[in-house]
């Protein structure tokens, strides 16, 4: 059994080498399968009129792939290697994946691996083929950390964006830093979409993580955050965002971008 075609790895900070397998493209007559995303065209006519109407287009599927290992040491699978292969690989939460490929270099996966099933070459196993699911219709780029700390009370920034797919908005996650020696007001505002977020009371290196996608919020201090906050989040959108950020205080921005690839 020789590999001609391995890929390397890495899915859950584990690389496939750490684990004695690679991917290949295929065993014998069995190959993996490619997936693309695929999209679900809402339109409506009425009889009065030539032409559809465009509702919108939704992105109904998450994007689903296979991927067949082998091992690269060329020997058999046995069942401690099953055993310890789908330990590794099928979990219970989404894991991380990437493919150390030329063109995929800044593509992540965001997957669950499940469906394990064997390829026997004979009498033996030679592979393990698995069920990829992602948990969107698209790969995702490496995680960006941007950090910005505030001078003489205002900084104004600017973040250009340039996403694969149109009208995508971005909303980040901020972990924010108080400076004041006294209780201050935080504030960052994206000028470009007319968004401010604000919060009150903020006391000396108290940290405030905020989950702009999902309107959580979180303080080192553990006070109770409604009653400080303006109830707003800001969010990114393609082209030059303009920010100003008021107040005495350091801010680390993350985010990752959509990667319109298949897999």
């Amino acid at each position: 059994m020789t590999i001609n075609d391995g890929i390397r790895f890495v899915f859950d900070n584990c690389s496939s080498d750490e684990m004695g397998v690679m991917m290949v493209n295929s065993i014998g007559s069995t190959s993996m399968s490619g997936g693309d995303e695929k999209t679900n065209i809402i339109t409506s006519k009425s009889p009065f009129k030539e032409t559809h109407d465009l509702h919108y287009v939704s992105y109904d599927e998450p994007l689903q792939f296979t991927i067949i290992l082998l091992k690269t040491d060329e020997t058999y699978i046995n069942a401690d290697d099953e055993r310890r292969i789908k330990k590794w690989l099928c979990k219970k939460t989404w894991g991380w994946l990437q493919i150390d490929q030329d063109d995929l270099s800044d593509v992540f996966y965001q997957v669950l691996i499940h469906s394990p099933e064997k390829i026997n070459i004979g009498a033996y196993s030679g592979g393990l083929q698995f069920t990829v699911q992602s948990n969107c219709h698209h790969a995702w780029s490496r995680l960006y950390k941007k950090v910005y700390k505030t001078a003489s009370g205002t900084l104004n920034v600017n973040l250009n964006f340039n996403f694969d797919y149109d009208e995508y908005i971005l909303y980040p996650q901020l972990s924010i830093k108080s400076l004041s020696p006294t209780a201050q007001n935080i504030t960052i505002k994206n000028n470009t979409t007319n968004e401010t977020l604000s919060i009150s009371g903020c006391t000396l290196n108290e940290e405030i993580l905020i989950d702009c996608k999902t309107d959580q919020l979180k303080s080192s201090t553990n006070r109770v955050l409604l009653n400080s906050w303006n109830k707003n989040m800001i969010s990114m959108i393609e082209g030059v965002n303009q920010f100003t950020l008021t107040g005495d205080f350091q801010v680390e921005i993350s985010y990752r971008l959509p990667i319109r690839v298949g897999g």
